[in-house]
């Protein structure tokens, strides 16, 4: 009986231990897949940053090209472009450009923000991970521990027969010692 019950007791404890073990190495995986998508979410944001900058040069040029062939058509046609009507077209003209060069570095900044957002989002995933990691492995020996003990309690504890009392490890019916190691 008391070595099936031993036996039991390790396989529990060792099963408990492996569980915990393996509950760890997932979490620990995990925690690496979201540092990859953290860090692919950091590129995606530095690629959306170097978009933005080309689209907004682009369009400056696009735009500088479009004031200049208004200028040169209001002043091919004779007329003064640095007062009234032609001056105000030109002031509308330059001002639209600029605020469409505005509004693309605008959503290209508000795109690589969230992408940043989902980057610190990721960190933290892993982070939890982690922490879920360590603490699996603590569940693990806490159970490995706890079937032990469980074992321990069920075993049947030796008496001395003329007194009554446990048999301790100096070999004394009196109290202390352990009563499972004679």
């Amino acid at each position: 009986m008391l070595p099936l019950l031993a036996i039991g007791a390790g396989m529990q404890a060792g099963s408990s231990i492996l569980g915990g073990f393996m509950g760890s190495s997932q979490k620990k995986n995990e925690a690496a897949i979201y540092k990859y998508n953290a860090a692919v979410k950091r590129e995606e944001a530095k690629s959306i940053m170097y978009q933005t900058k080309f689209l907004q040069g682009r369009q400056a040029e696009a735009g500088a090209r479009t004031q200049g062939e208004l200028e040169a058509s209001i002043g091919g046609s004779g007329i003064v472009s640095t007062q009234g009507a032609p001056m105000l077209a030109l002031a509308l003209q330059k001002s639209e450009l600029d605020l469409e060069n505005y509004m693309i570095g605008f959503e290209g900044m508000a795109a690589a923000d969230q992408a940043e957002n989902e980057a610190l989002q990721y960190d933290m995933q892993a982070k939890f991970a982690k922490i879920g990691a360590r603490q699996a492995m603590i569940g693990g020996f806490l159970g490995a521990g706890a079937s032990v003990g469980g074992a321990m309690m069920q075993m049947p504890q030796k008496t001395t027969p003329s007194t009554g009392g446990m048999i301790t490890a100096g070999g004394s019916a009196a109290g202390g010692g352990n009563p499972y190691f004679l």
